[in-house]
């Protein structure tokens, strides 16, 4: 195999040359002059051994790979666990390892094989076939197969037959070389491209191998032939009618076509790309299925990568990989790689590389603890035992960069205390910190260089905190009194103020900067009979409150809201002149604030801090569209009796008038009403009973209003919105518009 974009042309061929004994047959894929070259590919050297619980992988590595750089053995190790995840025939194979050259290529096969009668190979291949599997169904029975008697079978395939011994360890199976710059992060993909080489996914030449018997080259035509270069081929399972690969043709003839129809990712493919699958595909099983080995499916499944490190279950084991690409080491405990299930229900759920190793989060249940290990995984000590809701379990999340425990934070939960103003103060655990309200993390409060702890200067503990000039400012409470600390910018103590008593106007002064009610009297500041505060109106839902100089609109339930502003400055009583302000409330997204000059008002709206942003232009005294805004502000601005646009009583044409009264009216006085003309009730306190008497055509019509009815207390509005409509309900002649 070789990379797409790097071709060498000097590195070992794919198709060695094999050596014929007898019907034995020899072959190396380790090149001469290597650290691993000798007779047949065999060398002495470090036994890498990998199973979990079907076939065992043997890696034997030659000095060269010995001394390779650790990802280069940690890649293979990955690929082999996945490769034993999948073929479960309890058997042993052993790969000679080298690495050696550059150029990015690689090359590997079978070292060892027989020659065997093809009627013998088929029979092996149907009789051990697993329950249902059809993929040898389209062999052709008999003593020949195209012509050929004899088919090559490999070391690995004689093992699983009982030819050869199945987990000797002695036998010569098969041999790889790597080159020393193949990608870190593609390595995998690599190996399991030549590992499977090494098992016989090899073409033999012109008497065929098991590999050959699935190469078409149209239906019924299978292609018995080596050497690098070939005519188009695929892969089929039913006698050639249906393609599921391309095989190369310049390259290596086993291996897929790049541009064929298994797809341009395949790990079996003639060159790797970045993109490289590095798991085996479906097609692939498919492959190694049709060699012979028996297969569960099982790829590599990734647990987290939520940090720098992904934690990867390959079959039984488990990886620690770079989040970027690359394998890294498995989780080993006392020199072997952790099996699932090898602590009962503990399973690792996360990992992440530290300073020397790794650290490696463990759950069972409720129940975590945090493993520690060396560079290579192998366990070196551990947390202990750890409960789900434990802030030392939560200490560990931000550097496994995830919520271990689920309670939907990385980390310690944070507890604000308060966050009126511009700064919260928020509690981590047992520490402070000054929090922009607008989102992030401000700095922690600290005294004498270290973080202020809770419970560290007794009864006493921070309350609020603001940002001010050059940092801080933090109230602290116990009991009834209170102190204020200042801070640098960093929540480092810098002074303090001493104590102050929970009534003190030296406390109270402090409030309005914490926009909070420290002592709570329920004012923000200093009360009201003490500071010169004047309430200007409180008719709806905020008060038009004067202190000093400056006007407040607090709500008329109680606290106080934002002070009146405007370019930036309080507004100041006289500024404008003989514009005052004479009223003042809540709307969406601010205020609105009714001005006064003699017979003129204006109408100013403010954002939802009190600062001015637009006006509504003069309006004169006796204008509708002054009156419209007197039903917001729920007061009568222009003084005209009325609370909005003055109201008017009209009759039918068939209502005959004899006189008008307007005020004010004695006890038993009569009056009539006034067709479409404004009318006018003046209150009376004198007036025990009244009687509006009207003639519609010849009948007369008479109301008494009771003094309950009209009461002295009702504004002209009310007072005739309640009479018309006792005259509509009553007789049906009069509308009130």
């Amino acid at each position: 195999m070789r990379s797409d974009s790097t071709l060498n042309e000097d590195l070992v061929s794919d198709d060695p040359f094999y050596t014929v004994v007898g019907n034995s047959i020899q072959g190396s894929y380790i090149p001469a002059g290597s650290a691993g070259s000798g007779s047949g590919g065999t060398t002495p050297g470090s036994v890498v051994s990998v199973t979990t619980g079907g076939i065992t992988i043997n890696l034997i590595l030659d000095a060269a790979a010995q001394a390779a750089p650790a990802s280069f053995k940690n890649g293979l190790q990955q690929a082999v666990a996945i490769l034993a995840a999948n073929i479960t025939d309890k058997i042993t194979v052993n790969i000679n390892i080298d690495y050696s050259g550059t150029g990015g290529g690689a090359a590997a096969g079978p070292d060892n094989g027989l020659y065997e009668n093809y009627s013998w190979v088929h029979s092996q291949l149907v009789n051990n076939a697993s329950s249902g599997d059809t993929t040898f169904n389209s062999l052709p029975s008999g003593t020949a197969i195209q012509g050929q008697s004899n088919v090559a079978a490999w070391n690995a395939q004689l093992k699983l037959w009982g030819v050869v011994g199945a987990n000797d360890t002695t036998t010569d199976d098969a041999s790889a070389n790597f080159s020393t710059d193949i990608n870190p992060s593609l390595l995998v993909g690599v190996a399991l491209h030549e590992l499977t080489h090494a098992m016989g996914r090899v073409p033999y030449g012109s008497a065929p191998d098991v590999f050959d018997l699935y190469r078409f080259t149209s239906p019924g035509v299978r292609l018995f032939q080596g050497g690098a270069t070939a005519p188009a081929a695929y892969f089929s399972l039913d006698g050639g009618t249906t393609k599921i690969a391309d095989y190369g043709q310049s390259s290596d003839p086993s291996d897929f076509l790049n541009s064929g129809v298994q797809g341009p990712n395949d790990p079996f493919n003639e060159y790797y790309t970045g993109s490289t699958t590095q798991g085996l595909t479906s097609v692939d099983l498919k492959q190694l299925d049709a060699l012979g080995f028996h297969l569960t499916i099982s790829n590599p499944v990734v647990i987290e990568s939520y940090g720098f490190t992904t934690l990867v279950e390959a079959g039984s084991n488990y990886f620690m990989n770079a989040t970027t690409g690359g394998a890294g080491p498995s989780v080993k405990y006392g020199g072997s790689a952790y099996v699932a299930g090898q602590f009962g229900a503990w399973s690792p759920i996360g990992a992440e590389a530290i300073s020397g190793g790794y650290e490696v989060a463990w759950k069972s249940g409720s129940q975590f603890t945090i493993w520690y290990t060396d560079s290579g995984g192998n366990y070196t000590s551990n947390a202990g035992s750890l409960a789900s809701n434990s802030t030392s379990l939560e200490a560990f999340e931000t550097s496994f960069h995830q919520d271990l425990n689920g309670d939907g934070t990385i980390g310690i939960p944070a507890t604000t205390i308060e966050s009126y103003g511009s700064t919260s103060l928020v509690q981590v655990s047992n520490n402070y910190f000054f929090n922009p309200i607008g989102g992030g993390t401000g700095p922690e409060f600290s005294y004498g260089g270290s973080p202020v702890a809770q419970g560290q200067f007794g009864a006493w503990s921070p309350v609020g905190a603001e940002v001010i000039s050059g940092g801080y400012e933090v109230a602290w409470k116990s009991g009834s009194q209170f102190t204020i600390w200042y801070t640098d910018s960093g929540g480092n103590y810098t002074s303090n103020v001493g104590s102050l008593a929970a009534n003190s106007a030296s406390l109270e002064a402090f409030e309005t900067s914490f926009h909070q009610d420290l002592n709570g009297d329920g004012t923000i500041g200093t009360p009201a009979e003490t500071a010169g505060t004047t309430t200007i109106e409180s008719y709806g839902a905020t008060s038009l409150v004067q202190v000093g100089n400056t006007y407040f609109f607090n709500p008329v339930g109680g606290g106080t809201g934002p002070e009146f502003s405007y370019g930036g400055s309080p507004v100041a009583q006289g500024q404008f002149g003989a514009w005052s302000p004479v009223g003042a409330e809540a709307i969406s997204g601010g205020y609105e604030v009714a001005w006064k000059s003699g017979s003129q008002f204006t109408i100013w709206y403010t954002d939802i801090s009190g600062k001015y942003t637009s006006n509504a232009g003069s309006l004169a005294g006796n204008s509708t569209s002054l009156e419209t805004f007197e039903t917001s502000f729920h007061q009568d601005l222009n003084g005209d009796g009325i609370l909005g646009v003055a109201a008017q009583v009209s009759a039918h044409s068939n209502l005959s008038v004899e006189r008008q009264v307007v005020s004010p009216l004695p006890a038993g006085e009569q009056f009539h009403f006034g067709q479409g003309q404004e009318i006018l009730l003046a209150r009376s306190s004198a007036r025990d009973l009244a009687q509006f008497d009207w003639t519609d055509g010849s009948h007369l019509h008479s109301l008494h209003v009771n003094p309950v009815e009209v009461l002295p207390t009702h504004d002209a509005l009310s007072t005739w919105y309640e009479l018309a409509r006792s005259i509509t309900e009553d007789h049906g002649h009069l509308l009130f518009t």
